[in-house]
Formats: structure tokens, C-alpha cells, sequence
């Protein structure tokens, strides 16, 4: 599963209902990132546009807390610019902005 652009996934998203959409530091790829897309409604029909158009499906998740009551993280390469490197050192972290 390759990464998809973050502003394919923002504008496609749009077009289904999306709530909120933004990017993070992946949990599970220290060197990765995801797009978190919110929805109000179960958001079927961008599931299955997704998969028709990209080739792969996503999981949507039901969520207690945040703006919307679904959620689905996909993998996502982000604006360039937009990742700031701090100085080297064990651990370091990336901030993003």
C-alpha cells in the first residue's frame, strides 16, 4: 500500500462529507504519515470510491470522542514544506507545522 498525496486525500474526502481532515506523525510507521478523515455518517460510499479509485480499502472506525463519529487513517505523503527537521539527536522527533 503505497501513500497517496495528502491534498488528493483532503479533496476526495470533500466530496463525500467529510467533517475534518488533517495530517499526523503515523502511531505504527516512524517515518510515515496519515491523513485522519472525519465523518458524521458511516461513510460508505467514499469506502468503496476509495478502493475503486486508489486499489486499496481502508478501515473506518467508529470513534467516541473527536469531530466526527467516524474515523479512517490513511497512509499519506505530506505538502512539501510542511515537515521541519529539529536538531539531529537520539530520539529526535519531527515538527510539524
Amino acid at each position: 500500500m503505497l501513500p497517496v498525496a495528502y491534498e488528493f486525500i483532503q479533496g476526495f474526502a470533500a466530496e463525500f462529507g467529510a467533517v475534518e481532515c488533517y495530517w499526523r506523525e503515523s502511531d505504527q510507521s516512524f517515518t510515515g504519515f496519515v491523513a485522519e478523515v472525519w465523518f458524521s455518517e458511516l461513510p460508505s460510499e467514499f469506502s468503496t470510491r476509495w478502493a475503486a479509485v486508489v486499489g486499496y480499502s481502508i478501515l473506518v472506525r467508529s470513534v467516541s470522542s473527536g469531530p466526527g463519529s467516524f474515523a479512517a487513517s490513511i497512509p499519506c505523503t505530506v505538502p512539501g514544506g510542511q515537515v521541519s527537521l529539529g536538531p539531529a539527536s537520539r530520539g529526535s522527533r519531527l515538527r510539524l507545522g
